[in-house]
Order: structure tokens, then C-alpha cells, then sequence
């Protein structure tokens, strides 16, 4: 009994440390992420790949149509849609030949659906940037000038935040479940954005989001494409990101101006939401060995410190420990928020983040694994 008493105390001070070291870290990463606004104007190529998105992709090419950066051409790669998808596209292409369309039959056997369609946009592109976004997204008109303006000539990759938000002729008509569901969704890309902008600080660039990414053609074939990377069907984001900061020279940057954040809409539902992450989470599986073994104990002391009470009712802590423990994780959870809030402007979780960070080790310990040990399914209109 005295034995695992004595290891389960070690446990949570180690955990405790950890923890704290890690927010410590992302929250110093944050602010040293790099700003510059370069006057070049690089030909620009916006690539987006659609399957069965009649529902968004007019109102996401009004919204490219309307963009300050005028240097640019779009790329819309219909990739096997069922819908009015090809038919709306067509007709912006008949009013906006600055518009492409590239239409996607059948996916190889050795490339993920996904990546073989943007393979196809950035193989007819002509562009020096590519930029890309996905349907159901809605970017600001300056999202491409904030994107252009990192590009100094060492910076190959740029990437940038892209928050949920909810029409709000429907967040009225949720229930309660559904509106705290809603809530930290938004909470978790909130905390994603931290993560990536807090490495890509230290130059530790791990992930990024494909709804607000750049990078130049050069880069993409100095890396060989997604080919390193096809064997997974999520990751032609993050692990993109990987390949270039483990295989070249260019430096990554992260925009955090406000006018570059590409709001897109959420998962209709829990069901949708689940598959998406598991989808996301099975990237992690081709992770570098480090990289695998840095985030298992910071999930895990995540665990451990949120589970600190039941040790303590359990007669395997004291509590004295329990007091520093909690402390110790909410103080690190306060660093990490308050260093962050008004970046990516997150000031609406203000009263509620000690919830949602309930929420978010939950989310972790129960939903990620299964992105690792469970299949997942691909539905014709689920959010890539």
C-alpha cells in the first residue's frame, strides 16, 4: 500500500511538472511567432478541393471573389460530387474566369481521396503561393494579402487559425446539450491554434489546419509532394507541415492577425464531430517516435492531474498533494488562456474554460484513441 502510495504521489508531481512546463512553453511560443509584412506580390494559387458542398461553395466564392490580393488565381477541384456542386461552380466560371475547375472521376488506389485532389489543383496551378482553404469556409477579404505578407523570400510555409461559428439563425433553436457541445468544438480549435502557433514559435512546427494553409510550389516538390505521406488519409496539413520543417531549410511562420482567420461552419453533430476527429487523430499514427512520445505524456499528465481527487478519496494521495496538483493544473490552464485569449480572441470562453477544459481532457482520453485503434467511416458530405 505505502509503494503505490509512493508512486502515485511521484506520478502526479511529475505530471504536474510536465504540464506546467509544456504551457509555460506554448504560451512564450505564441508570442514569439514571427510578424512581417512584406510588399511582394507573388502569383498566388487558391486551391480548394469540394465533394457534395452545393450547400457552401457559392458563398465561399463570393468570398475569394471579393479578396484585396488581386494577384491570384482559384482552383476548385470537384472531386466526384453528386450534387449541384459542378453546376454551381460552372456557373461563377462563366461570370469569373479567373475561376478553374478541375473535375475528379475516380481516386487512384495509392492516394487518399482527399490528397489526390489536391495533388490534381496544385499540378495545374500557376502560382508561386498556393493557398488552401476547404468549401465550407468563409475567408475574410484580406485573407490572402495577411497570407502573402509572411511570405519574405527564407519563408516557405505559412499557416493561420480558422475558428467554428454558428449561423445564428441556428444557434437559437439548440438545445442545451447541443449549444455546449457547439461551445467546445470551438474551445478545442481554440486551443489547436495555441498549439500550432506555440511551436511553430520555437521552430517546432507539429500541426496546422488545411482550412488556412499556404506554402510555396517549391516547396511542395522539394518535399516530393504528399507522397512521404499518402499512407494517411487525414495529414495533408499537418504532416505536410512536418515534412518541410524535418526535410528543408525554410522557415514556417503563423499569421495571427484577426483578418486572416477563416471562419467555417461545425460539425452538424456529435456523430459527424467523433468521425471528423478520428479522421484528424489517425495522422498521429505516422508521427515521429518523439513526437509520439511528447504528446502521450502530456495527455497523460493531463489525465493523471484531472484524476488527482479520486486519488485522493481513494486514500493513494494526500491532500496536501491534491491541493498542489489541482493548483498547479489550473494555474498552468490559466497561463495558458489568458496568454492566448486575446490573439485568437477567445474572450466568450472567459467563464466557462475551467469547463471546458474538463471537457477537453475527456475529449482526448476517450476520442483520440479511437482515431489510432478504430476505423472510421467516409460520409459523401462530411467536412474534410
Amino acid at each position: 500500500m505505502m509503494e503505490i502510495l509512493i508512486l502515485i504521489e511521484w506520478l502526479l508531481i511529475i505530471s504536474a511538472f510536465i504540464y506546467l512546463l509544456v504551457h509555460i512553453g506554448l504560451s512564450i511560443g505564441v508570442k514569439l511567432c514571427k510578424q512581417t509584412s512584406s510588399q511582394l506580390q507573388p502569383a498566388v494559387s487558391v486551391i480548394v478541393a469540394a465533394r457534395n458542398e452545393e450547400n457552401t461553395i457559392g458563398l465561399l466564392l463570393d468570398c475569394l471573389l471579393k479578396q484585396t490580393y488581386t494577384n491570384l488565381e482559384i482552383i476548385i477541384i470537384n472531386d466526384r460530387s453528386i450534387d449541384r456542386t459542378c453546376d454551381i461552380i460552372a456557373e461563377y466560371q462563366s461570370k469569373n474566369p479567373a475561376i478553374k475547375r478541375i473535375d475528379i472521376e475516380t481516386v487512384p488506389s495509392d492516394m487518399p481521396a482527399k490528397k489526390n485532389a489536391l495533388r490534381a489543383g496544385i499540378e495545374a496551378s500557376k502560382g508561386e503561393i498556393l493557398c488552401f482553404t476547404d468549401a465550407d469556409c468563409f475567408p475574410p477579404s484580406a485573407w490572402i494579402q495577411k497570407l502573402a505578407e509572411q511570405f519574405e523570400p527564407e519563408v516557405g510555409l505559412v499557416a493561420g487559425y480558422s475558428p467554428y461559428v454558428i449561423p445564428v439563425d441556428k444557434e437559437s433553436r439548440h438545445g442545451a446539450f447541443k449549444k455546449i457541445f457547439f461551445r467546445f468544438i470551438g474551445y478545442e480549435e481554440f486551443r489547436a491554434a495555441i498549439w500550432s502557433s506555440g511551436a511553430i514559435g520555437w521552430n517546432l512546427g507539429w500541426l496546422c489546419t488545411g482550412r488556412n494553409l499556404a506554402y510555396r510550389r517549391k516547396v511542395f516538390d522539394e518535399v516530393g509532394g504528399f507522397e512521404k505521406i499518402k499512407h494517411s488519409v487525414s495529414g495533408d496539413d499537418d504532416l505536410f507541415l512536418q515534412l518541410v520543417r524535418r526535410n528543408t531549410d525554410w522557415e514556417i511562420r503563423y499569421v495571427k492577425s484577426k483578418d486572416n482567420f477563416v471562419p467555417t461552419l461545425p460539425p452538424a453533430g456529435f456523430s459527424e464531430f467523433v468521425e471528423q476527429r478520428k479522421r484528424h487523430f489517425s495522422a498521429s499514427k505516422i508521427f515521429t517516435l518523439q513526437m509520439k512520445l511528447f504528446f502521450f505524456l502530456y495527455h497523460s499528465a493531463n489525465l493523471l492531474l484531472f484524476l488527482s481527487p479520486l486519488f485522493f478519496l481513494f486514500c493513494f494521495a494526500s491532500f496536501t498533494l491534491l491541493i498542489e496538483s489541482v493548483g498547479i493544473k489550473l494555474c498552468a490552464d490559466a497561463l495558458l488562456f489568458s496568454s492566448s485569449v486575446r490573439t485568437f480572441q477567445g474572450s466568450s470562453y472567459n467563464n466557462s474554460f475551467i469547463i471546458m477544459e474538463v471537457l477537453y481532457v475527456l475529449y482526448n482520453s476517450l476520442i483520440g484513441p479511437l482515431g489510432i485503434f478504430k476505423k472510421f467511416e467516409w460520409k459523401q458530405n462530411q467536412k474534410k
